[in-house]
């Protein structure tokens, strides 16, 4: 579910002008998308002439070139500064780039790359080894390149279309460029075929990606100046009716019919510009949870949103993404799939894979799925020629919340890397009023709400379990056998034996543990504590049963136990008298013998191994809300072939 953020191509202005043909009024239109307006003066419809009317819906309107840069713009690379002294336009089947030729302070010379919003810097160097004819190179070929492998990323056919200021060689309008890019983690190529069919040899220029920022470049044009001067005139057509030549009026927001307000006749749906109309409306009608034209500022950059493309899977799967840009930071996606956002960018380097993972800054991304990317649908504008029908091979990666994505064709591969961002975050960012989709099912790249939990509740669990632990121990050399009874009770008698009196002291629970000799049969045990001089009583009773024999296999078997721990509570100090009460099973053939034993702060193994599995019980329940959650995300990967790089 990604895109095609293919470097080549620059930015412009949305706005454009048209004169109106009815009374030469000034008609402005904001978005590329647009390709209808109404005259401010005489109210004509106008419809922008141009391909993008043809293929509403079909193609986006592709961006011109108002870059910031221009010669005498100046950097500093490597502490050295530099200024512009030249430039070399070139264009290809889906844009345009440019090739900005910049002198240092120490007279090197070297070549500034500029393409959707990222610069690479690079110095022509001697090849060691002759590297392939341009017709053998297919992508993702590696190529020996400073006694490195480097990995072909691009392949254009290009052509030069215009040139300025001081440079090497001599160049002019219409000379072909076939050119060769490559990477290598930071650092980059290009290989450029163009003195080849003159019979010369292919250049290398060696270097790598670096930031506009870092560069500090400065004197450059002002962008609002620089996009104003890029932003061409529109042609337009007014729509007037055909029977009486009154301006038409558009005045709802999807044309169902056709009828003029000054005279009434019924126009005729057949008509060019009423069909224009009609499907341009139909596609600035699409859906847009984003409208183009919307400022918000993520990442502490201010992004305005100029194009839209709905893509979808073989599978039928669909998404949408909305093409960012600033003048100083490029380009940016926002990818919207089931109400789950993604803010998108170029990756710096190409990451390396290996068995189903991708690697980056030590981050591993594991593979989530491998499909074809067809565009279905495309509004406003993008710094290629995208249109409807385009299809990429995708790879996703996940490291929740970030995701990675390979695209490739047979001209191109491009990596980008994005975060998950909740919907309020979009929402707020764009000043968007409510109400706003719910997220529908898990994201690959949404974070999991239980993914840090269980291992900080086992963490705590192991503390817990310490300090039980060591309490338990505590309580088991402190406690203090107050009284010790031995009592016979007889089957069938009337069992009911009053102790004589003994002293508690201290304060705190107080234990019963009953051992008896019960074996194949049952009791039932009452013990009443009696404090003779307040006439207070503490009670508590228990059933016994245990049973043991041997099964027709010759094994032993037994259930059931002839001991008990009881609890008075909290009895004080004083002088008491235990009462015992016994019902024995009747089918006995032999008394029952009790030892009786009292205990003060009693340490229960079985309380302490009860408030353990008590505990463990959090854990396990944040972790398999855990691996419920992550079934749910896994549920729509596919498996990865294994793979090296």
């Amino acid at each position: 579910m990604r895109w095609r953020p293919e470097h080549r191509g620059q930015t412009q202005n949305n706005m454009q002008t048209a004169s109106c043909p009815s009374c030469g009024a000034p008609v402005k239109f904001n978005s590329a998308a647009s390709v209808f307006a109404v005259c401010g003066y005489c109210t004509s419809t106008l419809l922008r002439h141009g391909a993008e009317i043809e293929n509403i819906g079909k193609m986006a309107a592709l961006q011109d070139d108002p870059t910031l840069l221009q010669v005498g713009s100046e950097g500093v690379y490597g502490g050295v500064h530099f200024g512009v002294i030249g430039r070399i336009q070139l264009q290809y089947e889906a844009g345009l780039w440019n090739e900005w030729h910049i002198m240092f302070d120490d007279q090197r010379t070297g070549w500034l790359g500029e393409a959707g919003g990222e610069f690479y810097l690079t110095f022509e160097k001697p090849f060691e080894e002759t590297p392939p004819p341009f017709a053998e190179i297919a992508i993702e070929q590696r190529i020996a390149i400073d006694g490195r492998q480097f990995e072909v990323t691009d392949i254009e056919s290009a052509t030069c279309i215009a040139g300025a200021g001081e440079l090497p060689f001599k160049v002019g309008a219409g000379f072909a460029a076939p050119v060769v890019d490559l990477r290598l983690e930071n650092g980059f190529a290009s290989i450029d075929y163009s003195d080849v069919a003159d019979g010369g040899a292919p250049r290398l220029y060696l270097g790598e990606r670096v930031s506009g920022r870092t560069l500090k470049l400065a004197n450059l044009r002002d962008p609002a100046a620089a996009a104003g001067s890029a932003a061409p005139t529109a042609k337009a057509d007014a729509f007037n009716c055909p029977a009486c030549a009154a301006p038409f009026v558009l005045s709802s927001g999807r044309i169902k019919s056709f009828g003029c307000a000054s005279c009434g006749a019924l126009l005729d749906t057949s008509m060019r510009e009423v069909q224009l109309i009609t499907r341009a409306q139909e596609a600035m009608d699409t859906p847009l949870l984003l409208p183009l034209g919307s400022k918000g500022a993520l990442g502490g950059v201010a992004w305005r949103i100029i194009g839209h493309l709905r893509r979808a899977s073989e599978h039928g799967y669909a998404w949408s993404e909305y093409l960012l840009f600033d003048a100083r930071d490029g380009f940016a996606w926002l990818i919207e799939s089931d109400g789950h956002w993604t803010f998108t960018r170029n990756a710096d380097k190409p990451l390396k894979k290996s068995n189903g993972f991708a690697f980056r800054d030590g981050v591993r991304y594991q593979h989530f799925s491998t499909y074809l990317a067809e565009v279905r649908h495309v509004l406003g504008e993008c710094y290629w020629k995208v249109k409807v029908g385009d299809t990429v091979e995708v790879e996703d990666y996940i490291a929740p919340p970030s995701i990675a994505s390979r695209e490739k064709d047979t001209r191109e591969v491009t990596w980008s890397v994005g975060d998950y961002l909740l919907p309020a975050a979009v929402q707020t960012a764009f000043a968007l009023p409510a109400p706003w989709p719910t997220p529908r099912g898990v994201a690959p790249n949404q974070p999991s709400p239980w993914a840090g939990h269980a291992p900080r509740l086992w963490k705590m669990f192991a503390g817990f379990t310490v300090l039980a632990f060591a309490l338990q121990i505590w309580l088991a050399i402190t406690t203090t056998e107050v009284r010790r009874e031995q009592v016979s009770l007889k089957p069938g008698a009337d069992n009911n034996v009053l102790s004589a009196p003994f002293k508690i002291s201290g304060n705190g629970s107080l234990a019963l543990i009953a051992e008896t000799d019960l074996d194949n049969g049952w009791a039932g045990l009452g013990f009443t504590l009696v404090e003779p001089a307040s006439g207070k009583v503490w009670r508590t009773e228990q059933q016994l049963e245990s049973y043991s024999g041997v099964d027709e296999d010759g094994d032993h078997w037994s259930e059931g136990s002839n001991s008990t721990l009881m609890n008075f509570g909290a009895v004080p100090a004083g002088t008491y008298q235990l009462q015992v009460e016994a019902d024995i099973d009747p089918e006995s053939k032999r008394p029952l013998t009790a030892v009786l034993r009292l205990e003060r702060g009693h340490a229960s193994w079985l309380n302490w191994l009860l408030l353990q599995l008590g505990l463990m019980s959090i854990p396990l329940f944040a972790h398999w809300r855990s691996r419920a959650f992550e079934a749910r995300r896994m549920a729509d990967s596919d498996p990865a072939e294994d793979d090296d790089d």
